[in-house]
C-alpha cells in the first residue's frame, strides 16, 4: 500500500468514525441512524447541484429515476428547503415521464392476442419496479456494507464497545455483521448482545400484550410501553427513514382527499 493510499484510508477511517459517533447520540441502530442522515444528504445535493451534470443526469435516468421511497423522500426534502417552490423534482419527473411515453409498447404488440399454454396457465406476468436501478439505492447497500465492515475495526477502540452497546444494531445489519466480519471472537459477542437485546424486546412485548388485556388495563405501563415501537424499528430499521404524509394539504379533509 502506498503512502498516499494509507493516508486516504486513515482520513476515511477518521471521517466515518467521527460519522458514526455522531449516530451513536440517537440511541438507535448506529448503522441504520447514520444511512438515513447520508441518504437525505445525497438527494439534498443532487436536487441542489448534482442534477445539473449531464452525467449525473444520464446516471440517475439510466437507473429508472428514484425508488419509491426515494422519489418521496426527495419530494419531501424540497418541500422542507424550498419553500418558494422548487422545480427540481418536477424537472426530474418530467425527464422520467417523457422517457415512459417512449418506451410504451408498439400498438402492434397489443393488437395481438397473448399466447395461451396448453395448459391455459396464465403467463406469469413481471414488470420492472419504478427505479429498478435507483442510484441512491446503489449508493446506500455500498455505504451500508462500509459502515458494517469499518465497525468491527472500531469495536476494538476505546469507547466503541459503549456506543454499540447503547446503540445496538438492528436484526438486519447484525446479520450482515455476521457474514462480513472476520473474527469468530468478534460475532460471538455480537450474537450474545442481538440474542440478549431481543429476549428483553420480547419479555416487554409480552407484558405490553398482557397490560392490554381487559382484566390488566388498570396496571400502569413501564418500560413496554415502547416496546411496538422498538421492535419495528429493530426489525425494519427506523421510522424516520419513512417520508411522512401532510395530511390535508391542498385543501383537503384529514384523510388527505380533496373537497367536492
Amino acid at each position: 500500500m502506498t503512502s498516499s493510499q494509507a493516508e486516504f484510508d486513515r482520513h476515511s477511517h477518521w471521517f466515518t468514525e467521527s460519522s458514526l459517533t455522531e449516530s451513536s447520540r440517537s440511541g438507535d441502530c448506529l448503522i441504520c441512524s447514520n444511512l438515513v442522515h447520508s441518504e437525505r444528504q445525497m438527494i439534498h445535493s443532487f436536487l441542489w447541484e448534482g442534477m445539473m451534470s449531464s452525467q449525473a443526469r444520464t446516471d440517475f435516468l439510466e437507473g429508472g429515476g428514484f425508488c419509491p421511497r426515494h422519489f418521496w423522500i426527495a419530494k419531501r426534502i424540497e418541500e422542507d428547503e424550498w419553500p418558494s417552490g422548487g422545480i427540481g423534482v418536477a424537472i426530474l419527473c418530467e425527464s422520467i415521464v417523457a422517457k415512459a411515453i417512449q418506451d410504451l409498447p408498439n400498438p402492434k404488440e397489443l393488437s395481438r392476442r397473448p399466447a395461451i399454454g396448453p395448459f391455459r396457465e396464465k403467463p406469469r406476468v413481471e414488470v420492472s419496479s419504478p427505479g429498478s436501478d435507483c442510484i441512491f439505492c446503489r449508493d446506500q447497500r455500498d455505504r451500508e456494507e462500509s459502515l458494517v465492515e469499518i465497525l468491527e475495526f472500531l469495536k476494538h477502540k476505546p469507547g466503541w464497545s459503549e456506543k454499540l452497546a447503547q446503540s445496538p444494531l438492528c436484526v438486519r445489519h447484525a446479520l450482515m455483521a455476521f457474514r462480513m466480519w472476520r473474527e469468530p471472537v468478534d460475532k460471538l459477542q455480537l450474537r450474545t448482545a442481538l440474542d440478549e437485546y431481543l429476549c428483553q424486546l420480547q419479555t416487554d412485548l409480552k407484558e405490553f400484550i398482557r397490560k392490554h388485556d381487559w382484566n390488566y388495563r388498570h396496571e400502569p405501563l413501564g418500560r413496554e410501553k415502547n416496546a411496538v415501537i422498538r421492535a419495528i424499528q429493530a426489525l425494519t430499521g427506523l421510522a424516520r427513514q419513512f417520508p411522512v404524509q401532510k395530511f390535508g394539504a391542498e385543501g383537503g379533509n384529514a384523510n388527505g382527499t380533496r373537497e367536492r
